[in-house]
């Protein structure tokens, strides 16, 4: 029986969602283990930075397969000081999770060469924050191995995209604003030869802009594979129209390598899990007209 350690490095919820989240793991087969004082005192967070760290550090170097976080939000990038001091543990864990995760996705996938899987927290499984779609393929991978995954096709945003053959490469990143968080620090995201996926949620067009430009302009697209653009969900204007789109198009436009827009996979109650650290072959299918070209993983 596979060991899955369920852990809260961000947000706090409820217990009784929990408790459900375990049953549901327990339902798959997996023997859940999960820290007594998973929740104490703090002003933002799930716990206090060291009680977090320790649940964190535990899960990491046991003997379990799977780690799972059971939501995102907000508080991981405290840890990376302490995490980044951590030996590598001789056994590799698959992780699970996606939004502020996005900082345990970089430090695994970068400097422990560990795979991890972006899609839905231990909450969505639950059917809280994701459809039966996206929990079935997570379930699926979760069951078969990394290879299992589904990848929704693809559409080109720019020249560059409609002109290439195939994208062979690994996947890395995660949340637009957590990427961005990573500038300037020891775990600033490495995306040298890799595909780099970018999601978010609830930023407006001219926030995406301001932070497509800094990744920019301190080199983070140097030697980059491709741009996977995610669902970038809500971010309505005051007057409630949506720039977002506009935005995303014309960034694209403007880059002299491959981007293309990925649906289902973000904030949305679509998340299809993704394989980070995971080599992925985008091929190109051309339509007989020759005008209008999709991707998908093969």
């Amino acid at each position: 029986m596979k060991q899955l350690y369920l852990i809260a490095p961000s947000w706090p919820i409820p217990i009784e969602k929990v408790n459900l989240t375990k049953l549901y793991l327990e339902s798959l087969g997996r023997k859940v283990i999960l820290p007594a004082d998973l929740f104490g005192e703090d002003l933002l967070c799930a716990n206090t930075d060291a009680g977090r760290f320790s649940h964190l550090k535990e899960a990491l170097t046991s003997d379990a397969d799977e780690i799972m976080a059971i939501i995102g939000g907000y508080g991981l990038t405290r840890l990376m000081p302490a995490l980044l001091s951590l030996p590598k543990p001789g056994k590799a864990k698959v992780m699970y999770g996606f939004s502020d995760i996005t900082a345990l996705h970089i430090f695994l996938n970068q400097f422990w060469n560990w795979p991890t899987v972006h899609g839905p927290c231990g909450v969505g499984l639950i059917n809280e924050k994701a459809d039966k779609v996206s929990i079935a393929r997570t379930v699926r991978i979760m069951n078969e191995g990394l290879s299992a995954y589904e990848l929704p096709e693809l559409i080109p945003l720019n020249l560059v995209a409609t002109s290439i053959t195939d994208v062979l490469g690994e996947v890395v990143g995660g949340n637009l604003c957590l990427v961005q968080t990573s500038l300037g620090t020891p775990w600033q995201l490495n995306t040298r030869d890799k595909i780099l996926f970018l999601e978010d949620v609830s930023e407006r067009g001219y926030r995406i802009d301001r932070m497509l430009n800094h990744l920019e302009q301190a080199g983070l697209f140097q030697g980059i594979k491709a741009v996977l653009f995610g669902e970038f969900t809500k971010g309505n204007e005051p007057n409630g129209l949506n720039l977002v789109g506009d935005v995303l198009q014309a960034f694209a436009k403007a880059m002299s390598f491959p981007i293309f827009q990925l649906s289902g996979c973000g904030h949305g109650l679509q998340n299809y899990p993704i394989p980070f650290n995971f080599t992925i072959n985008l091929k190109v299918r051309r339509q007989e007209n020759n005008s209008i070209y999709t991707l998908g993983s093969s």
